[in-house]
């Protein structure tokens, strides 16, 4: 990453593994080995938060926990919530937090919860109507996975995507929406949506260290944009969009570049 030169690194979540599943003791571990990563990293970095960032927030009978299981992710960032927005080069990043833990055999859905769709309709009083936005996601907003792999896709419909997706896009609607970066999928897809591009990016790990998944090996997504000389025209930006294959670990099979 370092030898890329980014503006910009975008954490698109999961930057541990484990949290829905393991005890806070072995997810503190692995946050210590996360932080020796991070902390060689020398681009500016924004993180979200994943479901793999939680920290014990399902108790031993199955239901959520009383208490935050956000507080180890937020901690770490230094920040007081999951969702936020910032500018950068022009562009306003909004940067959602789309898990709700529910508990059960299938502990968290793709939702947008009530309190962070209020913060949004405050948050675009302020952004000024003509600046244009990046819209940030761990789960996807849009996606064709299950459409694409059926019956190889085991979760139900709200571990792979955002069920009310569309109360955030129907605000937006009339906002110069450049780009939705989404991620949780470990695949390497972009989609079109009424002109506005929705990008997932695959994984560092792949298939969990176990070589490519679905198709899409270890990597990570390079975007150039190219402004088109102000702000009054978003849409005429050029973007560009690149998945690259990082090398293979020891152990792993040889990983292919794409030119």
């Amino acid at each position: 990453m370092n030898s890329l030169q980014p503006d910009l690194i975008i954490g698109g979540g999961d930057f541990v593994h484990g949290g829905f599943y393991d005890s806070g003791r072995v997810m503190d571990r692995r946050w210590k080995v996360a932080d020796t990563f991070l902390k060689k990293l020398h681009a500016r970095m924004e993180p979200i938060i994943g479901n793999h960032d939680f920290y014990e927030p399902v108790l031993q009978d199955g239901s959520p926990s009383p208490h935050d299981p956000r507080w180890r992710w937020k901690k770490y960032f230094g920040l007081h919530e999951t969702y936020r927005s910032f500018s950068f080069r022009g562009y306003r990043f909004l940067m959602l937090d789309t898990v709700k833990v529910v508990g059960g055999a299938n502990p968290y859905r793709g939702w947008i919860d009530a309190a962070q769709l209020s913060w949004l309709d405050r948050e675009l009083r302020r952004i000024p109507p003509n600046q244009p936005i990046i819209l940030c996601t761990h789960i996807p907003f849009r996606t064709s996975l299950r459409d694409s792999f059926g019956p190889f896709v085991i979760p139900s419909p709200g571990r792979v995507r955002v069920l009310n997706a569309d109360s955030v896009l129907s605000r937006l609607k009339d906002r110069p929406l450049a780009l939705v970066l989404q991620g949780h999928v470990h695949i390497n897809e972009r989609l079109q949506d009424n002109g506005v591009p929705f990008i997932t990016g695959g994984a560092v790990c792949g298939k969990w260290w176990n070589g490519p998944n679905m198709g899409t090996w270890p990597g990570l997504g390079m975007i150039e944009i190219i402004p088109s000389g102000g702000m009054q025209s978003p849409s005429d930006d050029r973007i560009s969009w690149n998945y690259r294959n990082l090398p293979s670990a020891p152990g792993m099979p040889r990983i292919p570049q794409v030119a």
